[in-house]
């Protein structure tokens, strides 16, 4: 009798048990869907709710302690937005929107982080947040730019050679600067030069907006290349080579199309990027396949990553821009629209010599005003590979197959190294069934289309 009674209750406790597992493996799914986060890496994080749109672009620079600083602040970026966001579901008239984007840049035992954040939560624009790591590897400590700069003397004449390049920018831009706000600014202090990184091209000084000049004229970031500093820097940071890279800044000669006219064209398209590592894998891979491809870059990665983009360019791949920052550019007036297209188009003539002529807006938003205040064409997608999303090569590769046919546009990011070899296995495919692959122009010129600025193209059938 004790024994039935002991089995009784072992009995119910094991149905209790197995109900508490059922419930705890329904609810927390659930829950997720009710808030609609996507479990994405972290590094490359998207999320996408009712109430707002969440994107977080970093790479790990590999070293513990700083990476352990940089996500503490991206988290507390996160957490801070989305509280704002729970804050204020009762008085949105808009959905709000957060992006961050941390930039990584080394040289010699330094590794710089530069980390901007936009979010929108209401009124008249986006705000604007700057965060950036200097740390030295050998040292293993981060360090400031009093640690870059020789001495006072020579922080001193380094501001002079700041100004005289910001009044050549202001020139070149057609706008002036304020004095007082300009000398309060770009005065020699650690505050005001707290944004920079250093490459073979010089040092970078990043100035964000408000810091010197107006929202309007957004970010002002300068290099000063090593010829004109080098003696300014301690020893162990200068330059051995300081000849100045001289780029022909014309157009490459095009290659011959004629002999793609009787196949069938896919034109293969790249979202923000350039990345040096999976960027430079892309391109190893294409020339298999006689393949040429449209990188649409965004503007705040061009500097990070000049050579693969000179690369890309060189070997007659066409580059558009995706603005500077990826915002949403509906949420934006006149001027921050203006901004964000035309501090990309700078930053990818720096680099390549001529400035491009096709815009992929983020998210595919634009409307026909936008399109009036620029002289791009607006270059859009049939074949949405959700590479972000599937993390997969294969599945990537069977959403293009999938989908693709003559005169198709497909959007990737080569960013990831998913969608790189999800592309490439795709090429592999196409090329058997008779596909070329061609740049946007080259498409637009074999299907007889003459582009124009009113339209947004989808594809080229």
């Amino acid at each position: 009798m004790k024994k039935r009674k002991i089995k009784k209750i072992w009995k119910y406790l094991f149905i209790l048990f197995s109900i508490l597992i059922i419930s705890i493996l329904f609810i927390i799914p659930t829950i997720k869907r009710k808030i609609g986060i996507k479990e994405i890496e972290e590094s490359h994080l998207i999320v996408t709710t009712d109430n707002y749109d969440l994107k977080v672009d970093y790479d790990e620079t590999g070293i513990k302690v700083l990476d352990k600083d940089i996500k503490k602040y991206i988290d507390e970026q996160k957490s801070q937005f989305i509280k704002t966001v729970e804050d204020s579901k009762d008085v949105m008239t808009s959905k709000y929107d957060f992006i961050l984007n941390a930039q990584n840049v080394e040289y010699k035992d330094l590794v710089s982080v530069n980390i901007v954040t936009y979010s929108y939560t209401g009124g008249a624009h986006y705000v604007r947040q700057d965060k950036t790591y200097i740390y030295n590897k050998k040292e293993k400590r981060q360090v400031s730019i009093v640690d870059i700069i020789k001495d006072n003397e020579s922080f001193s004449e380094l501001s002079l050679i700041v100004k005289h390049e910001l009044l050549k920018y202001a020139e070149e831009n057609d706008f002036t600067f304020d004095k007082e706000w300009l000398e309060e600014g770009m005065n020699p202090s650690k505050e005001n030069y707290e944004h920079f990184y250093i490459n073979t091209d010089g040092l970078t000084i990043i100035f964000p907006p408000y810091q010197i000049t107006s929202w309007a004229n957004g970010e002002i970031k300068i290099t000063l290349v090593f010829k004109d500093i080098n003696q300014l820097l301690k020893e162990k940071y200068q330059n051995e080579d300081i000849e100045k890279d001289t780029l022909n800044e014309t157009q490459l000669e095009k290659r011959d199309i004629e002999k793609y006219k009787d196949k069938k064209l896919v034109a293969f398209t790249f979202d923000d990027g350039p990345n040096t590592k999976t960027t430079k894998r892309l391109l190893d891979g294409m020339a298999q396949y006689d393949a040429k491809a449209t990188f649409f870059v965004l503007g705040n990665r061009v500097s990070y990553n000049q050579e693969i983009l000179k690369r890309a360019y060189q070997e007659g791949n066409q580059i558009g821009t995706h603005t500077q920052n990826h915002k949403n550019l509906k949420l934006l007036n006149e001027n921050d629209f203006l901004a964000e297209v035309n501090e990309s188009k700078l930053e990818i003539k720096k680099v390549i010599g001529v400035e491009p002529t096709l815009l992929r807006p983020p998210y595919g938003n634009i409307d026909s005003h936008m399109k009036s205040l620029i002289l791009m064409h607006t270059i859009l997608w049939n074949v949405d590979t959700l590479d972000w999303k599937l993390k997969d090569r294969n599945l990537i590769k069977e959403e293009i197959l999938k989908n693709a046919n003559d005169g198709s546009i497909i959007l990737l990011h080569d960013i990831y190294i998913e969608s790189v070899e999800g592309a490439l296995l795709a090429m592999e495919e196409l090329e058997k069934e008779g596909y070329a692959f061609v740049t946007i122009e080259e498409m637009a010129e074999l299907k007889g289309i003459k582009l124009d600025y009113n339209t947004s193209y989808f594809n080229f059938k």
